[in-house]
């Protein structure tokens, strides 16, 4: 079902979805038993890897030739798991984060059932990470929010999960934030700024923070796109909780403490160090970015803690920049998406992408690129 449609449909349902669905936005489900022991430590040669997976576009349902035609899977895409196999073989990370778009609902008629296909989706995505004993997170992108459920019924279902680090509030080892939107319809969370969270990477002890990593929902569509451009970005409110959580970082350890950030939508501030000849490596395929600016980089650049930041989004791309502002740099790197075009064999094709990013004990990291095609780019040392 094209997108346009999906909209349609959204709009004519809108009342039966706000009565048949308000169950699944109830209050968040807390973690049962918060863990003792921070999860996220540097290993014992300093170093702590994450591993960038973007834009999985995943939906466990197969159309036929009209609408009402659907089939229903029983596991994520097949080249998708396999990918993502060989990425944790491969990297031995220490978290993975999502990146957004991790769904896209194709049906809103299958979403009308006890057990609604994204809900089933989310579902799948976390017992792949559960039963492989690795911790990851996520965060949302802009089709995320065009299903008839909404980003806290999937913050709601992935909390249960015991290698799952994020939520919709603080909890022992990490901070999180939900920010409302002035974009929601009715009484719809659909649009709330879900995916933030400031989580802190230990020493291997366990009892210094020696990196923080900020993860921020950048939400999706306007209703008023100014020149056309429909995607929103992350907001004022947003870029204050940043920054009360790394000065509280600061004054936990002592010294600002160096961090990274993901996010889905890239900054506009990337395509102006784009054209500007900051290009650190990867391949550039358009862009498609927000018009609204948000204030987010000059928070980072003026407060120095963030060194990199992470998105998603512009499918084909692993571009990497650098800006300049306020007397410091960021890295700023797109990561292609890891999305398989189908369950069939003809799906082989599809091409995957990957980043990794290798957090050092002395505040620097390392960055690369690869694909499924066995692409690997050269590591990019940011100091």
């Amino acid at each position: 079902m094209k997108f346009k449609y999906v909209m349609v449909i959204l709009m004519l349902l809108a009342t039966c979805w706000i009565m048949i669905f308000s169950g699944f936005s109830d209050a968040p489900i807390p973690r049962v038993d918060p863990r003792e022991y921070p999860p996220l430590r540097f290993d014992t040669e300093g170093e702590f890897t994450i591993l960038h997976l973007t834009d999985f576009h995943e939906y466990m349902l197969i159309e036929g030739e009209n609408f009402a035609d659907l089939i229903l899977t029983e596991t994520l895409k097949p080249q998708l798991t396999d990918f993502i196999d060989d990425c944790l073989e491969e990297v031995n990370p220490d978290l993975v984060v999502l990146g957004g778009d991790n769904i896209f609902g194709l049906s809103a008629i299958a979403e009308f059932s006890d057990e609604p296909v994204s809900i089933r989706t989310y579902r799948a995505i976390a017992q792949f990470f559960e039963d492989r004993e690795q911790y990851w997170t996520l965060t949302f992108g802009n089709h995320d929010s065009e299903s008839l459920l909404d980003k806290i019924d999937y913050m709601n279902e992935v909390v249960k999960y015991d290698y799952f680090i994020g939520g919709t509030d603080d909890e022992a080892f990490f901070s999180a934030k939900v920010f409302p939107s002035d974009t929601v319809f009715g009484d719809s969370h659909a649009d709330y700024y879900v995916g933030n969270y400031s989580i802190p990477v230990y020493d291997n002890s366990g009892s210094r923070i020696l990196y923080n990593i900020f993860v921020l929902d950048s939400g999706s569509y306007t209703l008023t796109p100014p020149a056309g451009v429909p995607y929103l970005s992350v907001t004022a409110e947003q870029t204050e909780w940043y920054l009360s959580e790394s000065r509280k970082l600061e004054e936990t350890a002592g010294h600002v403490v160096p961090a990274v950030m993901f996010s889905h939508i890239p900054f506009v501030e990337m395509r102006e160090a784009y054209e500007q000849g900051n290009y650190l490596g990867g391949k550039y395929a358009g862009w498609a970015l927000s018009s609204i600016e948000s204030p987010i980089y000059d928070a980072i650049t003026e407060r120095g803690d963030v060194k990199g930041v992470f998105f998603g989004h512009m499918h084909g791309s692993n571009l990497t920049v650098y800006g300049e502002a306020n007397g410091s740099k960021v890295l700023m790197g797109i990561t292609r998406a890891a999305q398989s075009s189908g369950y069939f064999e003809e799906a082989g094709d599809s091409v995957m992408g990957m980043r990794v990013i290798t957090l050092n004990e002395n505040g620097s990291f390392t960055t690369y690129t690869g694909d499924s095609t066995g692409y690997r780019e050269e590591p990019i040392l940011w100091e």
